[in-house]
């Protein structure tokens, strides 16, 4: 039964075996007659004054990066390229019905299309992949490559930032009635529509100028728009009515922030947070320690994230500007809190306070402020209090007695004097002594009070400036945080970013085995 088994089976391969040297040799046939009189150098069209059509499209594999600094633009295309080849014709019938070959992409001829705006490399296709041909004369080339493109970087609202680059593919040595290159679009339902440009200039355009199906997400950037423009250039000052065309695809990318939002700007925002909580502090000397805390931290956070900000001249970024302001408000917050220790520490023996002051900050600010106001307790002129005087006045109202007279009352009257010292058995001269060292220590308090008055009010002074800067500095921060952040147009981008497509063809390999026609690609 296994000899029977294994006899069937060789007699299957044995039968298939010249099938198969068959089809190799009538394909090695073809490749002789195809390439026997080929010459890749020369157009392929039957008339010299006839113009060549290619369909170029393009795949988008991966953004590879974006470099701020030297504004490239580095992607990962694949290419594709299709145009009618007529010396790469043939019969099925006579090669044994063989209706596509591979042909290496160097052996015959390739439209000569690089990139105009090419950065650094190879601006040709660097992989010579194999092209497909097909009987008809079909010509289907799909080369993949990695190319570095010029692209202007605007970093303006950077890390809210929406960028737009560029990639103008065209031919290099066919002018427009040489090569016709038109676009190949990347789907089935995709129209190419025909628009002006501000110029009155009319291109070809397609909305979606790139296949999408093989694409890698980038984890940086969203892919927001992907167009494709066909432009035909005049240069009447050279070349008369030779006609260049070029084909632009336009790439619109808006950043991924929440990197920069948790490690740039949620700090910044904190740091400029905790400026306003120093005017919450008393007016003591660990007022100006937290300052000077606040920005040597903002000053080491700035070294360190001078390695994540774009470095250019050209403009300041976004959030250059909010540290900028950051590093602004801790600066006047230092200058403000040597001004309130100032006049926290004031001495009434040494400062008087102006008119204008009392009647602003302790008559008028507290009550805008939700401050209790200090009481009402005016000093004269020496020093005595209203109250003091009110009822100095009183006393001297009533009926004086001969055993308690009054201290001006002694002074002024030496008559009475005499009578006191004689009433109790002192001289006149010690009485009067006694009498000028009550008035010196009573003069002497009366000073401190009024001194230790003035400097209460300083010190309710310096209060009132704190709650003041408190609320200006708190309003400052929240407005001017939201001026210089609201300013990026990304924040109110409400497009959604493109997503990979399904896939309607391979990304290589065969794509018209089932449906050729070459009356539909001329």
């Amino acid at each position: 039964m296994r000899y029977s088994v294994g006899v069937v089976f060789l007699l299957g391969l044995l039968a298939a075996l010249p099938e198969s040297t068959d089809s190799s040799k009538y394909v090695d046939q073809l490749y002789e007659d195809l390439m026997y009189y080929y010459n890749k150098n020369v157009r392929p069209v039957v008339n010299t004054s006839e113009a060549l059509k290619v369909k170029f499209g393009a795949s988008l594999i991966r953004i590879i990066d974006v470099d701020e600094v030297n504004q490239v633009l580095t992607t990962n295309l694949w290419l594709e390229m299709q145009w009618y080849d007529y010396k790469l014709k043939w019969d099925p019938a006579t090669f044994n019905n063989i209706k596509k070959i591979h042909l290496p992409s160097d052996q015959i001829w390739i439209p000569d299309i690089l990139l105009y705006n090419n950065a650094d490399g190879e601006p040709h296709i660097s992989i010579m992949s194999d092209a497909l041909v097909y009987y008809t004369g079909l010509v289907v080339w799909k080369p993949p490559s990695i190319y570095k493109s010029f692209c202007t970087i605007d970093i303006k609202y950077f890390p809210y930032d929406i960028q737009s680059c560029q990639m103008k593919f065209g031919g290099w040595s066919y002018n427009g009635f040489l090569m016709n290159i038109v676009q190949l679009p990347s789907r089935p339902e995709d129209v190419i529509e025909t628009r002006y440009d501000e110029r009155g200039r009319d291109y070809q355009f397609v909305k979606v100028g790139m296949d999408l199906s093989a694409f890698y997400p980038s984890l940086e950037w969203d892919v927001i728009e992907l167009t494709s423009k066909r432009h035909e250039q005049l240069y009447p000052g050279c070349c008369g009515q030779d006609m260049y065309i070029d084909i632009t695809f336009e790439v619109t990318l808006r950043r991924k922030a929440l990197f920069y939002t948790v490690n740039l700007v949620f700090p910044c925002v904190i740091i400029a947070l905790l400026t306003t909580f120093v005017f919450y502090l008393p007016p003591i000397e660990h007022k100006m320690t937290f300052s000077i805390s606040i920005l040597v931290s903002l000053t080491v956070f700035y070294l360190v994230l001078v390695d994540l900000i774009p470095p250019t001249s050209l403009v300041i970024p976004l959030i250059g500007r909010y540290l900028l302001f950051t590093i602004f408000l801790v600066t006047m917050s230092i200058f403000f809190c040597v001004i309130i220790l100032n006049f926290y520490r004031r001495d009434g023996s040494t400062h008087k306070m102006p008119s204008w002051m009392r009647k602003v900050f302790l008559g008028r600010l507290p009550g805008y402020l939700w401050i209790k106001p200090p009481e009402e307790d005016d000093m004269s002129d020496d020093g005595s209090t209203i109250s003091e005087l009110m009822q100095s006045q009183a006393t001297a109202s009533r009926r004086a007695s001969p055993y308690i007279l009054s201290v001006s009352s002694m002074v002024d009257s030496e008559t009475r004097l005499s009578q006191l010292a004689q009433l109790r058995g002192m001289h006149p001269d010690v009485l009067r002594r006694m009498i000028d060292n009550v008035a010196f220590i009573a003069d002497h308090f009366r000073a401190e009070k009024k001194e230790s008055k003035v400097s209460d009010d300083w010190t309710y002074v310096a209060m009132i400036i704190d709650r003041l800067l408190l609320i200006i500095f708190t309003i400052t921060n929240l407005v001017g945080t939201a001026i210089i952040i609201m300013q990026s147009p990304a924040l109110f981008d409400d497009r959604e970013p493109l997503q990979v497509m399904p896939a309607t063809k391979p990304l290589s390999g065969d794509t018209f085995e089932y449906s050729l026609n070459a009356s539909q690609f001329r």
